[in-house]
């Protein structure tokens, strides 16, 4: 249980997932969660509704976590580690680092660590703006240009 359990919690249940697996969430949430939790795709308000919520748990990709970010949103995040991958998690270990996020290893999930990392998350104000330049795709362009233009053809 967590400090947050009498609030209404939204799973997005992603991009374009499957009827059959929105209505298994469904099930799920209607046995487990006395109507506190509605399961429902992407929708196109997520940075709005990102930017208002007490909290957001999720996995560390590269564009949740820069929009969780620029939300100032308190974040747990659990790092996806399947087939061998390193990224999301070194991601969430240097933001976690400077306060940025509070992190669950995928390897220690379970509903307590997961609950407690909630609650820690939920009791801090929320985090001062990291400093980082979340404009990579205007930088690597740029950065590109310059060592183009430095090679010689």
């Amino acid at each position: 249980m967590t400090v947050l359990a009498d609030r209404l919690w939204r799973v997005r249940a992603g991009v374009d997932p499957a009827p059959a697996r929105i209505a298994a969430l469904e099930q799920l949430a209607a046995r487990s969660s006395g109507g506190q939790v509605i399961v429902e795709p992407n929708r196109p308000d997520f940075r709005h509704r990102l930017r208002s919520c007490a909290l957001s748990v999720s996995q560390a990709g590269y564009n949740t976590l820069l929009e969780t970010l620029r939300a100032n949103a308190r974040a747990v995040m659990v790092p996806y580690v399947g087939r061998k991958e390193t990224e999301q998690t070194l991601r969430a270990r240097l933001l976690a680092e400077r306060g940025a996020i509070d992190i669950v290893e995928e390897a220690a999930l379970a509903p307590e660590t997961l609950a407690a990392a909630i609650d820690r998350a939920a009791r801090r104000p929320r985090a001062a703006r990291v400093a980082i330049d979340m404009n990579g795709a205007e930088r690597s362009a740029a950065l590109l240009a310059e060592w183009t233009g430095a090679l010689a053809w």
